[in-house]
Protein backbone atom coordinates (compact mmCIF):
# COMPACT_ATOMS: atom_id res chain seq x y z
CA UNK A 1 0.00 0.00 0.00
CA UNK A 2 1.39 3.62 -0.91
CA UNK A 3 2.44 6.01 2.41
CA UNK A 4 -0.47 8.17 2.97
CA UNK A 5 0.85 12.07 3.79
CA UNK A 6 -1.64 10.79 7.37
CA UNK A 7 1.34 8.46 7.83
CA UNK A 8 4.26 10.64 8.23
CA UNK A 9 2.16 12.95 11.16
CA UNK A 10 1.88 9.50 13.23
CA UNK A 11 4.88 8.49 12.27
CA UNK A 12 7.67 11.66 13.61
CA UNK A 13 4.77 11.09 16.41
CA UNK A 14 6.86 9.09 18.37
CA UNK A 15 10.03 10.71 17.35
CA UNK A 16 11.41 11.65 21.07
CA UNK A 17 11.26 15.38 21.38
CA UNK A 18 12.59 15.82 24.83
CA UNK A 19 15.82 13.69 24.03
CA UNK A 20 19.36 15.41 23.17
CA UNK A 21 19.80 16.58 19.33
CA UNK A 22 21.20 12.96 18.73
CA UNK A 23 18.47 11.15 19.80
CA UNK A 24 15.75 13.41 17.70
CA UNK A 25 17.46 13.23 14.99
CA UNK A 26 18.03 9.07 15.61
CA UNK A 27 14.44 9.30 16.12
CA UNK A 28 13.52 10.90 12.51
CA UNK A 29 15.89 8.68 10.69
CA UNK A 30 13.91 5.75 12.46
CA UNK A 31 10.50 6.88 11.45
CA UNK A 32 11.13 7.90 7.60
CA UNK A 33 12.94 4.38 7.62
CA UNK A 34 9.53 2.81 8.90
CA UNK A 35 7.77 5.01 6.39
CA UNK A 36 10.10 3.75 3.03
CA UNK A 37 11.77 1.03 4.21
CA UNK A 38 15.06 2.13 2.87
CA UNK A 39 17.88 3.11 4.40
CA UNK A 40 17.93 6.46 5.58
CA UNK A 41 20.45 9.61 6.75
CA UNK A 42 19.84 12.82 8.42
CA UNK A 43 21.88 16.13 8.34
CA UNK A 44 21.53 18.67 10.33
CA UNK A 45 23.81 21.87 10.58
CA UNK A 46 23.68 22.09 14.53
CA UNK A 47 26.70 24.25 15.99
CA UNK A 48 29.09 24.18 16.99
CA UNK A 49 29.27 20.31 15.22
CA UNK A 50 26.91 19.25 12.77
CA UNK A 51 24.69 16.31 12.98
CA UNK A 52 24.86 13.23 10.64
CA UNK A 53 23.06 10.19 11.88
CA UNK A 54 21.82 7.21 10.15
CA UNK A 55 23.10 4.72 7.44
CA UNK A 56 26.24 5.31 5.50
CA UNK A 57 27.70 4.40 2.05
CA UNK A 58 26.70 5.01 -1.66
CA UNK A 59 22.94 4.93 -3.02
CA UNK A 60 21.83 7.19 -1.30
CA UNK A 61 20.96 10.81 -2.68
CA UNK A 62 18.59 14.21 -1.20
CA UNK A 63 14.84 13.44 -0.66
CA UNK A 64 13.85 16.77 0.88
CA UNK A 65 15.47 19.52 2.60
CA UNK A 66 14.03 21.55 5.69
CA UNK A 67 15.14 24.60 7.87
CA UNK A 68 16.83 23.42 10.64
CA UNK A 69 19.19 25.25 13.88
CA UNK A 70 22.20 26.48 11.84
CA UNK A 71 20.94 26.56 8.26
CA UNK A 72 19.10 23.78 5.91
CA UNK A 73 18.96 20.19 6.80
CA UNK A 74 18.97 17.49 4.57
CA UNK A 75 17.79 14.14 4.53
CA UNK A 76 18.95 10.88 2.33
CA UNK A 77 17.22 8.30 1.65
CA UNK A 78 17.59 5.08 -0.93
CA UNK A 79 15.94 4.90 -4.42
CA UNK A 80 12.73 3.25 -2.99
CA UNK A 81 12.24 6.45 -1.15
CA UNK A 82 12.27 8.69 -4.02
CA UNK A 83 9.52 7.10 -5.42
CA UNK A 84 7.15 8.44 -2.61
CA UNK A 85 4.47 10.94 -3.37
CA UNK A 86 5.07 14.40 -3.68
CA UNK A 87 2.46 14.85 -0.78
CA UNK A 88 4.51 12.54 1.32
CA UNK A 89 7.43 14.18 0.72
CA UNK A 90 6.44 17.57 1.33
CA UNK A 91 4.66 16.24 4.16
CA UNK A 92 8.13 14.71 5.24
CA UNK A 93 10.05 18.22 5.00
CA UNK A 94 7.14 19.61 7.18
CA UNK A 95 7.19 17.21 10.03
CA UNK A 96 11.11 17.46 9.72
CA UNK A 97 11.27 21.48 10.40
CA UNK A 98 8.94 20.90 12.72
CA UNK A 99 10.60 19.01 14.97
CA UNK A 100 13.68 21.00 14.30
CA UNK A 101 12.19 24.22 14.76
CA UNK A 102 10.20 23.02 18.12
CA UNK A 103 14.58 21.90 19.03
CA UNK A 104 15.14 25.68 18.37
CA UNK A 105 12.58 26.92 20.43
CA UNK A 106 13.41 24.10 23.32
CA UNK A 107 17.19 25.32 22.93
CA UNK A 108 16.30 29.04 23.30
CA UNK A 109 13.67 28.25 26.99
CA UNK A 110 16.52 25.76 28.20
CA UNK A 111 19.04 28.88 28.20
CA UNK A 112 16.75 31.24 29.48
CA UNK A 113 16.04 28.88 32.44
CA UNK A 114 19.71 28.63 32.49
CA UNK A 115 19.58 32.40 32.84
CA UNK A 116 17.71 32.42 35.24
CA UNK A 117 18.59 29.31 37.26
CA UNK A 118 21.88 31.63 36.92
CA UNK A 119 20.85 34.69 38.35
CA UNK A 120 18.48 33.04 41.35
CA UNK A 121 21.68 31.83 42.01
CA UNK A 122 24.16 34.44 42.20
CA UNK A 123 21.13 36.67 44.25
CA UNK A 124 21.17 33.82 46.62
CA UNK A 125 25.10 33.88 46.60
CA UNK A 126 25.12 37.49 47.61
CA UNK A 127 22.07 37.38 49.72
CA UNK A 128 24.18 34.97 52.32
CA UNK A 129 27.15 36.80 51.76
CA UNK A 130 25.63 39.94 52.72
CA UNK A 131 23.26 38.75 55.05
CA UNK A 132 25.56 39.46 58.12
CA UNK A 133 26.17 42.82 59.04
CA UNK A 134 30.30 43.72 59.07
CA UNK A 135 31.63 47.14 58.84
CA UNK A 136 31.32 49.56 56.02
CA UNK A 137 34.27 48.48 55.02
CA UNK A 138 34.29 44.73 54.39
CA UNK A 139 30.68 45.04 53.25
CA UNK A 140 31.76 47.62 50.32
CA UNK A 141 34.80 44.65 49.70
CA UNK A 142 31.95 42.00 49.18
CA UNK A 143 29.36 43.71 47.55
CA UNK A 144 32.49 44.25 44.72
CA UNK A 145 33.67 41.16 44.72
CA UNK A 146 30.70 39.71 44.31
CA UNK A 147 29.23 41.68 41.47
CA UNK A 148 32.17 41.49 40.18
CA UNK A 149 32.29 37.78 40.16
CA UNK A 150 28.64 37.69 39.15
CA UNK A 151 29.28 39.61 35.81
CA UNK A 152 33.07 38.56 35.42
CA UNK A 153 34.14 41.72 34.81
CA UNK A 154 37.95 43.18 34.35
CA UNK A 155 37.35 45.63 37.05
CA UNK A 156 34.53 46.99 40.09
CA UNK A 157 34.89 50.19 41.41
CA UNK A 158 32.24 51.29 44.67
CA UNK A 159 32.03 56.00 45.09
CA UNK A 160 30.10 57.17 47.37
CA UNK A 161 29.02 60.85 48.04
CA UNK A 162 31.71 63.14 49.74
CA UNK A 163 30.69 66.96 49.45
CA UNK A 164 30.62 67.59 46.13
CA UNK A 165 32.19 64.69 44.73
CA UNK A 166 31.96 60.73 44.59
CA UNK A 167 34.73 59.51 45.99
CA UNK A 168 35.98 56.04 45.21
CA UNK A 169 35.67 53.88 48.37
CA UNK A 170 37.46 50.57 47.17
CA UNK A 171 38.24 49.09 43.87
CA UNK A 172 38.74 45.55 42.33
CA UNK A 173 40.78 45.69 39.34
CA UNK A 174 44.23 44.28 38.56
CA UNK A 175 45.07 47.78 37.84
CA UNK A 176 43.48 49.66 40.35
CA UNK A 177 45.55 52.92 39.09
CA UNK A 178 43.01 53.19 35.83
CA UNK A 179 40.10 54.02 38.13
CA UNK A 180 39.67 57.74 39.31
CA UNK A 181 39.99 58.38 42.72
CA UNK A 182 36.88 61.18 42.81
CA UNK A 183 34.20 61.93 40.03
CA UNK A 184 32.26 65.13 40.03
CA UNK A 185 28.83 64.81 41.60
CA UNK A 186 26.92 66.74 38.63
CA UNK A 187 28.80 63.77 35.93
CA UNK A 188 27.40 61.16 38.53
CA UNK A 189 24.12 62.79 38.13
CA UNK A 190 23.53 63.42 34.82
CA UNK A 191 23.12 60.15 34.26
CA UNK A 192 22.54 58.20 37.10
CA UNK A 193 20.20 59.35 39.68
CA UNK A 194 19.90 56.89 42.77
CA UNK A 195 16.90 54.70 42.89
CA UNK A 196 17.33 54.96 38.92
CA UNK A 197 17.99 51.80 36.98
CA UNK A 198 21.56 50.24 36.23
CA UNK A 199 22.65 51.58 32.71
CA UNK A 200 25.28 51.30 29.90
CA UNK A 201 26.15 55.05 29.70
CA UNK A 202 26.21 56.97 26.07
CA UNK A 203 29.40 56.77 24.08
CA UNK A 204 29.90 61.02 24.77
CA UNK A 205 28.49 60.58 28.80
CA UNK A 206 31.09 63.15 30.67
CA UNK A 207 31.78 60.38 33.41
CA UNK A 208 34.17 58.85 30.65
CA UNK A 209 36.46 61.47 30.93
CA UNK A 210 36.58 61.30 34.20
CA UNK A 211 37.27 57.67 34.21
CA UNK A 212 40.25 56.44 32.76
CA UNK A 213 39.64 52.80 32.64
CA UNK A 214 36.69 51.88 30.15
CA UNK A 215 33.31 52.31 31.98
CA UNK A 216 30.66 49.68 30.74
CA UNK A 217 28.27 49.66 33.51
CA UNK A 218 26.82 52.39 36.01
CA UNK A 219 24.52 51.42 38.56
CA UNK A 220 23.54 53.37 41.41
CA UNK A 221 23.32 52.73 45.14
CA UNK A 222 20.38 54.81 47.48
CA UNK A 223 22.54 55.05 50.65
CA UNK A 224 19.54 56.62 52.47
CA UNK A 225 21.07 58.78 55.28
CA UNK A 226 24.72 58.00 54.24
CA UNK A 227 24.42 59.99 51.19
CA UNK A 228 24.16 58.43 47.73
CA UNK A 229 26.53 55.73 45.91
CA UNK A 230 27.06 54.58 42.18
CA UNK A 231 28.83 50.96 41.19
CA UNK A 232 30.94 51.15 38.04
CA UNK A 233 31.84 47.94 35.96
CA UNK A 234 34.40 47.41 32.98
CA UNK A 235 34.11 45.47 30.34
CA UNK A 236 33.90 41.66 30.84
CA UNK A 237 36.02 38.73 30.45
CA UNK A 238 34.55 37.45 27.81
CA UNK A 239 33.96 40.72 26.17
CA UNK A 240 30.08 39.82 26.20
CA UNK A 241 27.65 43.15 26.45
CA UNK A 242 25.75 43.77 29.22
CA UNK A 243 22.30 42.90 28.16
CA UNK A 244 18.74 43.40 29.21
CA UNK A 245 18.71 40.29 31.60
CA UNK A 246 22.08 41.22 33.22
CA UNK A 247 21.19 44.86 33.76
CA UNK A 248 17.84 43.75 35.63
CA UNK A 249 20.04 41.21 37.55
CA UNK A 250 22.80 44.31 38.87
CA UNK A 251 19.92 46.36 39.59
CA UNK A 252 18.65 43.53 41.97
CA UNK A 253 22.48 43.06 43.43
CA UNK A 254 22.86 47.26 43.75
CA UNK A 255 19.67 47.25 45.73
CA UNK A 256 21.04 44.74 48.41
CA UNK A 257 24.16 46.16 48.14
CA UNK A 258 22.71 49.37 49.19
CA UNK A 259 20.75 47.81 52.30
CA UNK A 260 23.54 46.27 53.18
CA UNK A 261 26.11 49.39 53.22
CA UNK A 262 23.31 51.08 54.89
CA UNK A 263 23.23 48.08 57.58
CA UNK A 264 27.04 48.87 57.68
CA UNK A 265 26.80 52.12 58.27
CA UNK A 266 24.64 51.71 61.19
CA UNK A 267 26.66 48.76 62.57
CA UNK A 268 29.97 51.60 62.49
CA UNK A 269 28.07 54.10 64.15
CA UNK A 270 26.65 52.18 66.95
CA UNK A 271 30.23 50.84 67.22
CA UNK A 272 31.58 54.04 67.85
CA UNK A 273 28.75 55.18 69.93
CA UNK A 274 29.39 52.14 72.05
CA UNK A 275 33.41 53.26 72.48
CA UNK A 276 33.72 56.84 72.37
CA UNK A 277 32.76 59.33 75.36
CA UNK A 278 30.26 61.41 74.35
CA UNK A 279 31.16 64.45 76.45
CA UNK A 280 34.55 64.47 75.43
CA UNK A 281 34.72 62.92 71.94
CA UNK A 282 37.54 60.72 73.09
CA UNK A 283 37.62 56.74 73.24
CA UNK A 284 35.52 55.31 75.94
CA UNK A 285 37.30 52.41 78.95
CA UNK A 286 36.44 49.89 76.28
CA UNK A 287 38.04 51.66 73.42
CA UNK A 288 41.05 52.36 75.06
CA UNK A 289 41.05 48.30 75.72
CA UNK A 290 40.57 47.71 72.04
CA UNK A 291 42.76 50.65 71.29
CA UNK A 292 46.13 49.51 73.30
CA UNK A 293 45.67 45.52 72.91
CA UNK A 294 45.25 46.23 68.86
CA UNK A 295 48.38 47.99 68.97
CA UNK A 296 50.15 45.94 71.18
CA UNK A 297 49.55 43.09 68.94
CA UNK A 298 50.65 44.96 66.56
CA UNK A 299 54.26 46.08 67.87
CA UNK A 300 54.78 42.23 69.25
CA UNK A 301 53.95 41.31 65.68
CA UNK A 302 56.55 43.73 63.90
CA UNK A 303 59.14 44.33 66.83
CA UNK A 304 57.94 48.05 66.89
CA UNK A 305 57.68 50.38 70.19
CA UNK A 306 54.45 51.96 71.77
CA UNK A 307 54.56 54.52 74.87
CA UNK A 308 51.23 54.87 77.17
CA UNK A 309 50.84 58.36 78.42
CA UNK A 310 48.70 58.89 81.37
CA UNK A 311 46.85 62.63 82.11
CA UNK A 312 45.34 63.49 84.78
CA UNK A 313 43.86 66.77 85.25
CA UNK A 314 45.41 68.79 89.00
CA UNK A 315 43.22 69.75 91.30
CA UNK A 316 39.60 69.02 89.37
CA UNK A 317 37.74 68.63 92.55
CA UNK A 318 38.20 71.90 93.33
CA UNK A 319 36.66 73.09 90.03
CA UNK A 320 34.04 71.09 90.63
CA UNK A 321 33.15 72.56 94.45
CA UNK A 322 34.31 76.34 93.40
CA UNK A 323 32.45 76.38 89.75
CA UNK A 324 30.09 73.48 89.44
CA UNK A 325 29.95 70.27 87.82
CA UNK A 326 29.16 72.41 84.44
CA UNK A 327 32.08 73.87 84.50
CA UNK A 328 33.85 70.63 85.37
CA UNK A 329 32.42 68.93 82.40
CA UNK A 330 33.49 71.85 79.87
CA UNK A 331 36.61 71.43 81.10
CA UNK A 332 36.62 67.72 80.53
CA UNK A 333 35.49 68.70 77.01
CA UNK A 334 38.36 71.47 76.79
CA UNK A 335 41.06 68.61 77.46
CA UNK A 336 38.97 66.67 75.29
CA UNK A 337 39.37 68.57 72.47
CA UNK A 338 43.34 68.84 73.32
CA UNK A 339 44.23 65.70 73.59
CA UNK A 340 42.54 65.09 70.15
CA UNK A 341 43.56 67.04 67.82
CA UNK A 342 47.62 67.78 69.24
CA UNK A 343 49.16 64.73 67.93
CA UNK A 344 49.10 62.64 64.74
CA UNK A 345 46.00 60.58 63.16
CA UNK A 346 47.33 57.56 64.31
CA UNK A 347 47.68 58.02 67.93
CA UNK A 348 44.59 57.47 70.02
CA UNK A 349 43.53 59.57 72.79
CA UNK A 350 40.78 58.10 75.71
CA UNK A 351 39.05 59.06 78.70
CA UNK A 352 40.23 56.72 81.08
CA UNK A 353 37.91 57.58 83.68
CA UNK A 354 36.98 60.55 85.67
CA UNK A 355 39.50 63.41 84.55
CA UNK A 356 42.21 60.83 83.80
CA UNK A 357 43.29 60.36 80.20
CA UNK A 358 45.06 58.09 78.21
CA UNK A 359 47.39 58.60 74.51
CA UNK A 360 48.76 55.74 73.00
CA UNK A 361 51.25 56.45 70.35
CA UNK A 362 51.81 53.64 68.57
CA UNK A 363 55.58 53.36 66.85
CA UNK A 364 56.89 55.39 69.49
CA UNK A 365 59.62 54.93 71.79
CA UNK A 366 59.60 56.27 75.45
CA UNK A 367 61.96 59.29 74.47
CA UNK A 368 59.54 60.32 71.93
CA UNK A 369 56.52 60.22 74.20
CA UNK A 370 57.94 61.82 77.01
CA UNK A 371 58.38 65.23 74.07
CA UNK A 372 54.97 64.71 72.78
CA UNK A 373 53.62 64.75 76.90
CA UNK A 374 55.92 67.96 77.43
CA UNK A 375 54.67 69.67 74.87
CA UNK A 376 51.09 68.97 75.92
CA UNK A 377 51.41 69.82 79.56
CA UNK A 378 52.47 72.91 78.06
CA UNK A 379 49.56 73.75 75.92
CA UNK A 380 47.19 72.48 78.75
CA UNK A 381 48.95 74.67 80.78
CA UNK A 382 48.77 78.53 78.49
CA UNK A 383 45.42 77.62 77.93
CA UNK A 384 43.42 81.14 78.60
CA UNK A 385 40.68 80.88 80.98
CA UNK A 386 36.90 81.59 78.98
CA UNK A 387 33.28 82.19 80.06
CA UNK A 388 32.65 78.30 80.23
CA UNK A 389 36.23 77.78 81.82
CA UNK A 390 37.17 80.25 84.31
CA UNK A 391 40.22 79.19 84.95
CA UNK A 392 43.25 78.17 84.08
CA UNK A 393 44.15 74.23 84.62
CA UNK A 394 47.76 72.25 84.89
CA UNK A 395 47.75 68.13 83.81
CA UNK A 396 49.95 65.20 85.37
CA UNK A 397 51.95 62.97 83.28
CA UNK A 398 52.79 59.70 82.90
CA UNK A 399 54.96 57.73 80.55
CA UNK A 400 55.59 53.86 79.89
CA UNK A 401 57.09 52.15 77.11
CA UNK A 402 56.20 48.87 75.69
CA UNK A 403 58.11 46.48 75.63
CA UNK A 404 60.76 48.13 78.41
CA UNK A 405 58.59 48.72 80.92
CA UNK A 406 55.82 46.22 80.66
CA UNK A 407 55.00 43.28 78.29
CA UNK A 408 51.42 43.45 77.93
CA UNK A 409 48.68 45.93 78.54
CA UNK A 410 47.91 45.03 82.56
CA UNK A 411 51.74 45.62 82.84
CA UNK A 412 51.89 48.55 80.73
CA UNK A 413 48.75 50.57 82.67
CA UNK A 414 50.36 49.88 85.73
CA UNK A 415 53.49 51.84 84.95
CA UNK A 416 52.31 54.20 83.51
CA UNK A 417 49.82 54.40 86.25
CA UNK A 418 52.99 54.37 88.58
CA UNK A 419 54.70 57.79 87.01
CA UNK A 420 51.41 59.46 86.92
CA UNK A 421 51.40 59.09 90.67
CA UNK A 422 54.64 59.83 91.14
CA UNK A 423 54.20 63.34 88.84
CA UNK A 424 51.49 63.96 90.78
CA UNK A 425 53.50 63.35 94.28
CA UNK A 426 56.51 65.23 93.15
CA UNK A 427 54.34 68.34 92.50
CA UNK A 428 51.40 68.04 89.71
CA UNK A 429 52.31 70.04 86.49
CA UNK A 430 54.79 67.61 85.41
CA UNK A 431 56.02 64.47 83.34
CA UNK A 432 57.56 61.79 85.13
CA UNK A 433 58.86 58.55 83.44
CA UNK A 434 58.14 54.95 84.25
Amino acid sequence: MPVLPAEVVLAFAEVPLTGTPEQVARGCVDAVRRLSGCRVALHVPTRPVPLAVGDTGAGMDALVTFPAPGGEGTLLAGTRAHALPAPVREALARELGRVWELQVERAATSGELDQLRFHLNALQQVARTLSVVRSGDETVKMVLDSVGEVFFAWWAALYQTDGEDYTCRAVRSPRGSLVARAIPAEVVREIAAPGQAPLVPPRDAKIRDHVPAEVAVVAPLDLGEAGAGVLLLGRRLSDAPYEEHDLALLRALADSSAVAMRNAELLDRLRAQATLDPLTGCHNRRGFDEVLNAELARGHRYGRPLSLVFLDIDHFKRINDEFGHEVGDHALQRIGRVVRHTFRATDSACRYGGEEFALVFPETPKVEAVRLAERLRDVVATLPPTAEVPRAMTASFGVAAYPDDGADAAALIRSADRALYQAKANGRNRVEVA
